[in-house]
């Protein structure tokens, strides 16, 4: 999780929101290159002594792998920005530009906090104004969620 708080102006407040991406794209690369030239040594060793249908099997495994760690590193990837300035607070939610905005009025929003009904499960945090709402914090826990919300709450 990383919660960055910038307030470049004394009027501007923004609040970026991300995953804890604990390796990059490029240490995934590395880490999918290993793997492969490991697991293609071994079948090859293997399909050296006359079992051949290993090769397929490793190839497969190695697709499924890097299928997994494109997915994961997609997700990690994105991001929230909470901007509050003037009048209005702004929500864009995307990766490398916003896939989706939402802009309320800054006197009418509300940050609000949904602890979980069922223990173990997570708190959820809105932001709301005028019957639309948006879940922002998904990816933190639930102290970093209080935390959030009480730094969200002062800046409006």
């Amino acid at each position: 999780m990383a919660v960055t708080h910038d307030q470049s102006r004394a009027d501007e407040v923004h609040f970026v929101i991300r995953p804890n991406n604990s390796l990059s794209w490029r240490g995934n690369q590395l880490f999918l290159v290993s793997m492969v030239t490991v697991s293609f040594s071994i079948a090859g060793a293997f399909a050296a002594m006359g079992m051949w249908l290993v090769l397929p099997f490793a190839g497969f495994e190695m697709l499924v792998l890097w299928i997994v760690l494109h997915l994961c590193c997609a997700r990690a990837c994105r991001q929230e920005v909470v901007s509050i300035a003037g009048q209005e607070v702004q929500v864009s939610v995307g990766r490398e530009k916003p896939e989706r905005c939402c802009t309320f009025e800054r006197h009418w929003a509300r940050v609000v906090l949904h602890q979980a009904r069922i223990r173990g499960y997570p708190s959820r945090l809105l932001i709301r104004s005028h019957g639309r709402e948006i879940e922002i914090g998904a990816c933190l826990i639930d102290e970093e969620r209080q935390q959030l919300a009480a730094a969200l709450r002062k800046a409006l």
